[in-house]
C-alpha cells in the first residue's frame, strides 16, 4: 500500500504547503495514538492523522509526510469533510473504515479512484457517494491519502 503512496509522492507536483496539520500529542484518535511513541504524532483537526502510523520525519519520511499533508488539504478542499470524518462515520463511512475493507484489494486504488470520479452506490448502505469534481491526478491522491489511514473495522450492525 505504501509503495503506490511512495509513487504517488515522486509523481506529486501539488506543494502547496497548505496544511494546517500540527505536531504534536495526540487527539485521542486511534490514528494519533498508534503513533504516540515515535513523538510525532501530526494530527489533523478532524480527529485522524495526516500521515499513516508508523512514518518518523526523523527517520527520512519527511517528504511522504509533506505528501499526505497535501492529500488531506485536498481533502479538506474538496469537501470530503461534510460527508466523511477519518474515524466516525457522517453521511459516508469513516475513512480508517475504508482503509479497513480495502486493506488487502490488489484493486483498491482503482475501486475507490472510480468511486470519486463517477460516484457509486450500494457500497456502505443505500446513502450513494456521487461524483465528485476531481481531476484523476486528485482522486488518486485522495484514495492514496485514504488507504494510509491506519485501517479500523467499521462497527457491527445489529
Amino acid at each position: 500500500m505504501l509503495v503506490g503512496v511512495i509513487s504517488l509522492a515522486t509523481a506529486c507536483a501539488r506543494k502547496d504547503g497548505s496544511a494546517t496539520a500540527q505536531v504534536g500529542s495526540s487527539t485521542g484518535s486511534p490514528v494519533a495514538d498508534s503513533r504516540q511513541s515515535s513523538g510525532t504524532a501530526r494530527t489533523d483537526g478532524h480527529g485522524g492523522s495526516v500521515a499513516p502510523p508508523g512514518l518518523d520525519e526523523r527517520k527520512g519520511d519527511k517528504h511522504l509526510v509533506e505528501v499526505l499533508t497535501t492529500a488531506r488539504s485536498l481533502a479538506e478542499a474538496k469537501g470530503c469533510f461534510s460527508c466523511h470524518q477519518v474515524d466516525t462515520k457522517v453521511l459516508g463511512p469513516a475513512f480508517a473504515w475504508v482503509a479497513y475493507r480495502y486493506q488487502r484489494d490488489p484493486k483498491a486504488v482503482a475501486t475507490l479512484k472510480y468511486a470519486i470520479e463517477h460516484g457509486v452506490s450500494g457500497v456502505w448502505g443505500s446513502m450513494p457517494m456521487p461524483a465528485q469534481s476531481v481531476t484523476p491526478v486528485e482522486a488518486e491522491e485522495l484514495v492514496s491519502w485514504v488507504l494510509a489511514q491506519r485501517p479500523v473495522a467499521p462497527p457491527k450492525s445489529n
